[in-house]
């Protein structure tokens, strides 16, 4: 599912770009379910996360939302050839055709360690295929009408959520861009990599010490990783385009750790690099006058 994210509310800034989405990505349910939420940073990172949103749906057998913004997805831009070779197709735990079970024994929702059970494509012999909307069991019959069944809706709630486990495991860890005892961090989600990049060119350029963590997966939110980085950072400053820091309040929820510095913007247009530049030069003269007063 791809969200292009734009000012709201309701048709709002239909022309305008914004970051307001990520909490109704996070949580656009009935009930509980895995899901995966990413969010791409450049044109070719968006190219490549496409294919990647596919796979982890096939793979995961679970919905991928796919968080752009009016920004990333209509502004003009040349990029450097994109390189095909990356482009591998996963279709996850499909059952060979060669393999022909006893009629009756193929269950397509069975209850496996990962949470993903192996997937039969309709025509398949001897293979019903099932795609049921209700509570169900191992085989695909429903049971949630009048008389549900406690112990086989928790072992196919158990089995499903599972499946957050996996893709944890199996997701590229977070990394930080820059020097790793920089003065500054700045923190990041979807399209405002740009701007930041660009700031930060700017920094160096005058002798600052900056870094980068740009955070692509938003869900399952990658707790550990994300915490033991941010720990290790002297100063931080969050840049999104919403009203209410809604990446912050993710981390914050997540980790339990809170941002020290922030800039927001909601007017629809995109961060400037001169003011993202002009925010870390504040945040960065705050620390010197500290360390002076200390000393």
């Amino acid at each position: 599912v791809v969200n292009c994210m734009r000012g709201g509310p309701s048709t709002g800034l239909p022309t305008k770009t914004e970051q307001g989405d990520l909490f109704q990505a996070l949580g656009a349910s009935q009930g509980e379910y895995p899901k995966v939420v990413l969010a791409p940073a450049t044109v070719d990172d968006a190219f490549y996360s496409t294919t990647e949103a596919f796979n982890l749906a096939e793979t995961y057998q679970c919905p991928v939302i796919f968080l752009s913004d009016l920004l990333l997805s209509e502004h003009y831009e040349t990029i450097d050839d994109l390189d095909f070779s990356k482009v591998k197709i996963d279709r996850g735990e499909l059952i060979a055709d060669g393999s022909v079970p006893a009629p009756g024994t193929y269950k397509r929702y069975l209850d496996t360690p990962s949470g993903v059970s192996p997937r039969a494509v309709p025509g398949m012999a001897n293979r019903m295929y099932v795609a049921g909307s209700d509570e169900h069991d191992e085989d695909g019959i429903l049971i949630s009408d009048v008389f549900t069944d406690p112990e086989k809706r928790v072992k196919m709630m158990n089995k499903r959520m599972r499946k957050i486990d996996s893709i944890l495991k199996n997701l590229p860890k977070p990394q930080v861009i820059g020097p790793k005892d920089a003065d500054l961090t700045f923190i990041t989600w979807g399209s405002t990599y740009c701007v930041v990049q660009d700031a930060i060119r700017m920094l160096e350029k005058e002798g600052m010490s900056v870094n980068h963590l740009s955070i692509k997966y938003l869900c399952p939110f990658q707790s550990k990783e994300i915490s033991a980085i941010l720990k290790s950072c002297k100063r931080q400053l969050i840049v999104e385009a919403n009203f209410t820091g809604q990446l912050e309040r993710l981390i914050r929820q997540e980790t339990g750790l809170s941002i020290e510095n922030s800039l927001r913007k909601y007017d629809g247009e995109p961060f400037g690099p001169n003011m993202v530049y002009q925010k870390a030069k504040q945040v960065l003269s705050q620390k010197r006058s500290a360390e002076l007063v200390n000393a």
